[in-house]
């Protein structure tokens, strides 16, 4: 009896991740815990899920008898064993919002961002214009751009948007314009952004904004970046993609 409602349970189990899988799929979740490169393997998993679980619900009680004689410790375990399970397909149906927590994202800090010559763009090329308007395409290559020529991007506007970041040793003047890049799940997801100085007191943390401000050199713990003085700032609505996704290498 005890083996036959152990394959009974795995198949519920199997069931429910896959029934997961879709339903994060569907609302356009998903990829919020994974990258989209990594969607056809989930989608792939879905699969192989369902047609494990149906295998094990469909398959018959044998006729022999088997001893179910177990300790109290054997039970336990094995309850914890499968809540292991359970808890995340549980969530997965319950939760809406699978953006990381302020909390979360000031305990991480900003990735280190280093200056890297790559040769897939021209240098210079963002650099060189009077405005910079940063998008979710050039994000990480303007950024780059920056590190390279910070000598000669005094004075030069810069549009972009993102969400407002702090971390506890920004001063009342200071914050950072940002953006979550992840390169394969959740796990790994970084925080890029541009430190920002100005009238920012009563921009809230986490909220989105389009800033327009004009560029410095500066320094994000002891490492020269580019800085924005803020000239105007547009509370905006959080996008849809709120990751970025391509590119992630040429700034790590």
């Amino acid at each position: 009896m005890k083996r036959y409602f152990i394959q009974k349970l795995e198949g519920l189990l199997l069931l429910g991740l896959g029934l997961m899988i879709f339903k994060l799929y569907v609302s356009g979740h998903l990829t919020k815990l994974i990258a989209p490169k990594m969607v056809p393997y989930a989608l792939a998993a879905l699969f192989a899920f369902l047609v494990i679980s149906l295998l094990r619900l469909k398959k018959q009680k044998h006729g022999v008898h088997h001893c179910d004689c177990e300790s109290n410790g054997e039970s336990s375990s094995l309850v914890l064993k499968y809540s292991l399970f359970f808890v995340p397909i549980l969530l997965g149906f319950i939760l809406t919002d699978f953006t990381l927590s302020g909390e979360v994202l000031e305990n991480r800090g900003m990735a280190k961002q280093q200056a890297q010559k790559v040769s897939s763009y021209d240098s210079g090329k963002h650099a060189n214009e009077e405005k910079i308007s940063v998008t979710d395409d050039n994000y990480f290559e303007v950024l780059d751009d920056l590190l390279n020529n910070l000598d000669t991007i005094e004075g030069k506007e810069i549009e972009l948007s993102g969400f407002i970041y702090r971390e506890d040793t920004f001063t009342k003047k200071q914050m950072a314009i940002s953006r979550l890049s992840m390169s394969c799940c959740v796990v790994d997801a970084t925080l890029y952004g541009y430190m920002v100085n100005g009238n920012v007191e009563g921009m809230k943390t986490n909220d989105w904004y389009t800033i327009t401000g004009t560029l410095k050199k500066g320094s994000y713990k002891g490492e020269p970046v580019p800085v924005i003085d803020l000239k105007e700032s547009k509370k905006i609505k959080a996008p849809e993609e709120a990751y970025l996704y391509e590119n992630v290498q040429i700034i790590q």
